[in-house]
C-alpha cells in the first residue's frame, strides 16, 4: 500500500506516452500525424487535406 501512489504515477505516464502515438495508417512528421494522399479519393476518416504540406493531416 506504500506504494500505490508511485503504480498509479508510472501507470498515468504509460497512458500518456501511448495516448501521443499516431492512428493506423499515419506517420509523425513536424508534431503531426500524416499521411499520403489517395490519388482518387478523399483523405482518411478524421482527417483533412492540408495544401501547405500536400498530405492528409489528421485533427
Amino acid at each position: 500500500m506504500k506504494f500505490l501512489w508511485l503504480i498509479t504515477f508510472l501507470l498515468a505516464l504509460v497512458g500518456m506516452i501511448a495516448g501521443d502515438a499516431c492512428p493506423k495508417g499515419f506517420k509523425s512528421q513536424n508534431n503531426k500525424c500524416v499521411t499520403q494522399r489517395p490519388v482518387h479519393g478523399d483523405c482518411p476518416k478524421g482527417s483533412t487535406y492540408s495544401a501547405k504540406v500536400n498530405l492528409c493531416v489528421h485533427n
